[in-house]
């Protein structure tokens, strides 16, 4: 028997995905559906581009605070774009994000390549990576297993029982428990071959230091080689850092005489469900206000005239006023709208309301002027 199936029972890889609760499957179906449909969404590069650079993000942020990295979102895109610079004491924790940021870029180029290896070799690269320049509070190299028992892990893995561990986890999750009998499982066994690997990833804790990030980069990756877009697989680190204290708790309950992983896989099933489905409502919100600008420029100005052009930011700055306007202060609702009125006939804004109002885009009573809601959606009418 090998020493730590003595000492620690609770890694086990005894657990069975099917004997899951079904509600757990239930919220792996929804996200797994989520996952689908945000594949299958369309947007210009612009915004798609924006989409994922926001979800890169927020999920290297994310994993970095469970870690201790105190630097927000704002604070990562400002250095990245080179407008904050950090004072002396805290560059590593610039380090910590620009290793992580590197690391998923890396992690995707791979994915991408084909290469979906996260056996020992692989794991020890991305720790590397991640630790590349770091100040160490051991003598272990970056990307070097631990060679002596660390106090500070709760798990207790002996040095040399690591590599066969991580061997072994890697055959148990690649293996016939986690293959699907029907397609529609596919995607939820790959979420759950994701989840159980992090855990199990944080209990072995191969490195000296370092493990939480290199678990939740390693489900990631596993996420991405399941075919989940990049912006999805970030959700699972982005839920446990906005829960942080539940996260911790969860690890560590679930490590136990009994090994019961089931809560801590429905703690992250319903996460990363929740934050997947988040990622589909603000990628249709995109579309629909593509959609409403579209249409309305072909309402207001389909023949590309100057006027039609003045007619469209008009229309434009109503319909982003979300509610009434005085008639007074519409010509100030944006810099370009006082620019187009303010060398122009005053009566111009009449006009070009009235117009509006003729068209069917804005409502206009005592002095006061909204925009129409657009009927984007033909599918919610009915019962």
């Amino acid at each position: 028997m090998r020493t730590y199936e003595q000492t620690h029972p609770w890694i086990s890889f005894r657990f069975n995905p099917r004997d899951l609760p079904y509600p757990v499957w239930i919220l792996l179906g929804e996200a797994s559906m989520a996952c689908t449909t945000l594949r299958q969404l369309a947007l210009p590069t612009p915004e798609a581009a924006l989409v994922n650079h926001v979800a890169r993000l927020r999920g290297v942020v994310a994993n970095a605070s469970l870690d201790g990295n105190t630097l927000g979102t704002e604070q990562v895109d400002r250095l990245l774009e080179g407008s904050l610079h950090l004072p002396p004491s805290q560059l590593f924790l610039e380090r910590e994000v620009r290793n992580l940021l590197k690391a998923v870029e890396w992690t995707e180029a791979r994915t991408k390549a084909g290469d979906l290896d996260t056996g020992p070799w692989a794991l020890q690269v991305l720790h590397a990576q991640l630790m590349k320049e770091l100040p160490a509070g051991s003598a272990a190299q970056p990307g070097e297993f631990r060679t002596v028992r660390d106090g500070r892990h709760h798990t207790g893995v002996a040095p040399e029982e690591i590599p066969g561990l991580l061997d072994r986890l890697g055959a148990w999750t690649s293996g016939a428990l986690f293959e699907p009998h029907h397609g529609e499982e596919r995607l939820p066994l790959a979420i759950l071959r994701a989840a159980i690997t992090h855990l199990y990833l944080l209990w072995a804790a191969p490195f000296a230091e370092g493990n939480g990030r290199t678990a939740r980069m390693v489900e990631f990756q596993l996420l991405l080689n399941a075919g989940i877009p990049a912006a999805a697989a970030h959700c699972m680190s982005i839920h446990a850092a906005a829960t942080n204290g539940e996260y911790h708790r969860q690890v560590a309950q679930a490590a136990t005489p009994t090994g019961d992983v089931s809560p801590f896989l429905a703690y992250l099933a319903r996460g990363f469900a929740e934050g997947v489905k988040d990622l589909v409502a603000k990628v249709v919100g995109a579309q629909h206000r593509i959609l409403a600008e579209d249409g309305l420029r072909h309402r207001v100005d389909p023949d590309g005239s100057p006027a039609g052009e003045r007619l469209w930011r008009l229309a434009k700055a109503l319909t982003g006023a979300h509610g009434t306007v005085p008639t007074a202060h519409v010509a100030r609702l944006t810099p370009d709208l006082a620019h187009d009125y303010a060398r122009l006939n005053p009566k111009t804004l009449q006009r070009d309301l009235a117009q509006l109002e003729a068209l069917g885009v804005v409502v206009r009573n005592r002095g006061r002027v909204r925009a129409r809601p657009q009927e984007l959606l033909p599918f919610t009418t009915g019962t």
